[in-house]
């Protein structure tokens, strides 16, 4: 076992010099996907990386969020097993410390849950379970109007990868979700056919997919994208907006490029129709 003398030890006011650096603020919202042994030795754990986030935030003005997702095994029943108190975070340790602080909230759904701490947590988590309008593998609810993913967007939150890389982009699959509505809803008579062709729960389909890494490169090219380093680890950091508007772009203009073949048969059919209902 790794002891703090093998390791770099990492302190709150280290975590908290990292945070600044990438331009946090009290009063803001983040959202961070993290690793926790990235850093060091990191004293006090993942608690002292929560009180470092919520020290350089103020809970009583900016707002703290955790992904507490359940989905590192697919082929598990994940919404009949769901218990908001229970199901733990999937997604590493400081998640999950998020999830069980005392203040924390988590949102409503079995696969693609936040928790968040401070003011605007009741706003970002509730409503999760209701929400609709944007087909996803994991259900319309995972990344649709008023989840958690669209007030993120909405508010425009610092987006940070503290010891990983844009790979884990949850958010990246709000913007797949809004690019498949987007052409379903010019999509005209032919929408049913095409929504009963895109990939669903326990449904195969088509979706488009591609290497939430790229999103990396995208993001710095257009400045979007700020580091530092706490420890051993890099933090990347950017917004919401940026984030997702990249993808957005790079998939609606580039998408021959990223795209796997089956979406972009899809994506050919679902202009065609656009074309045609607006020749009418």
């Amino acid at each position: 076992m790794d002891t703090p003398s093998e390791k770099t030890i990492v302190r709150q006011s280290d975590i908290e010099a990292g945070l600044r650096e990438v331009g946090l603020r009290a009063g803001d919202v983040a959202l961070v996907h993290s690793s926790l042994s990235s850093m060091g030795w990191v004293e006090g754990g993942t608690q002292t990386v929560i009180e470092a986030f919520l020290s350089v935030l103020d809970p009583e003005s900016g707002t703290f969020v955790v992904p507490t997702l359940c989905a590192s095994k697919p082929r598990e029943r994940r919404f009949d097993v769901w218990d908001i108190e229970r199901s733990p975070s999937d997604v590493g340790a400081i998640t999950e410390a998020g999830r069980l602080h005392p203040q924390a909230i988590r949102s409503d759904h079995g696969t693609h849950s936040v928790a968040a701490i401070g003011a605007h947590a009741e706003q970002i988590t509730g409503g999760h379970a209701d929400s609709w309008g944007r087909p996803s593998p994991w259900g319309p609810a995972a990344f649709g109007f008023g989840s958690p993913w669209q007030w993120l967007y909405d508010l425009d939150a610092h987006y940070l990868f503290l010891g990983v890389t844009t790979s884990c982009n949850t958010i990246g699959h709000f913007a797949q979700a809004e690019l498949v509505r987007r052409h379903l809803q010019a999509a005209g008579d032919a929408r049913e056919e095409l929504e009963a062709e895109l990939r669903a729960w326990e449904r195969g389909g088509v979706w488009p997919n591609f290497r939430f890494e790229m999103a990396e490169e995208w993001l710095a090219e257009k400045g979007a994208m700020r580091y530092s380093t706490i420890g051993d680890a890099t933090l990347r950091a950017t917004h919401a907006r940026a984030n997702v508007d990249t993808i957005l772009e790079k998939l609606s203009t580039e998408a021959e490029e990223f795209l796997e073949p089956g979406f972009l048969d899809w994506l050919e059919r679902a202009r065609a129709a656009k074309e045609n209902r607006d020749d009418r």
